[in-house]
C-alpha cells in the first residue's frame, strides 16, 4: 500500500501516479536523484577550481619569492660593488685622511678650468685622483680649443662655448664630490684608464 506524500491519497498496487492530485513520485525521485548528482558534480567543480586557484596561488608565491631573492642578490652585488668602488677613492673611516687630501680635491677641481689642468701634474703628481682629473682637464682643453677654431670658421663657436661650460661644471662635480668618472662624450679620447 502506498500513500500520495503530496495529498496522503492512497495509490493503488502498480502505479506511481497519484490519482487525486496527479503527482508522479518515481519521476519526483528521479529528480531528487539528478539534482543530488548535479549538486555532487557543481561541488565537485568548485573543489577543482579551487585547488586550481590554490595552485596558481602557490606558482605567484614561489615566482615572487625566487624574483626576490635575485632582486636581494643584485642589491648585495651593487652594495659590495659600490662599498669597493667607495674603499678604493675614498680614505677609511676610522683612519685620519691622507695629508694633502682637501688640497688634492680642489687641485682636482681647478684642473677643468682652462690651462689650470697643469697645476695637479706640479704639486701632487704622485695622487692617482688628482691626476686623473689633471687628464680630463687636459681633454677637455685641447677639444674645446679644437672646436672652437674648427666652429669660428662655421659660426658655430656658441654651441662649443656651452658644451665647454657643461663639462667644465660636470667635471667640477666630480672632482668635488671624490669621483673618478670621465667627462660625457670626450672623457676616453686619449686615456682610456679609469
Amino acid at each position: 500500500m502506498a500513500y500520495c506524500r503530496s495529498c496522503g491519497a492512497y495509490i493503488p498496487d502498480g502505479h506511481t501516479k497519484c490519482l487525486a492530485c496527479g503527482l508522479d513520485q518515481e519521476q519526483e525521485e528521479n529528480t531528487q536523484y539528478a539534482s543530488a548528482a548535479q549538486a555532487r558534480e557543481e561541488e565537485e567543480s568548485r573543489r577543482r577550481e579551487e585547488r586550481r586557484r590554490e595552485e596558481e596561488a602557490r606558482q605567484r608565491r614561489e615566482e615572487n619569492r625566487k624574483w626576490a631573492e635575485a632582486e636581494r642578490r643584485r642589491r648585495q652585488q651593487e652594495q659590495r660593488a659600490y662599498g669597493a668602488e667607495r674603499d678604493r677613492w675614498e680614505p677609511a673611516r676610522s683612519g685620519a685622511r691622507p695629508k694633502g687630501y682637501q688640497s688634492n680635491r680642489l687641485l682636482a677641481a681647478l684642473s677643468y678650468i682652462p690651462a689650470l689642468f697643469i697645476l695637479p701634474f706640479i704639486f701632487c703628481s704622485d695622487d692617482k685622483f688628482a691626476l686623473y682629473h689633471a687628464r680630463q682637464g687636459l681633454i677637455l682643453f685641447a677639444v674645446t680649443a679644437a672646436g672652437q677654431i674648427l666652429g669660428s670658421g662655421f659660426g658655430l663657436g656658441w654651441i662649443v662655448t656651452l658644451m665647454q661650460i657643461y663639462w667644465i661644471i660636470k667635471g667640477i662635480g666630480n672632482a668635488s664630490a671624490g669621483r673618478m668618472e670621465p667627462l660625457p662624450y670626450i672623457g676616453n679620447l686619449f686615456f682610456k684608464d679609469r
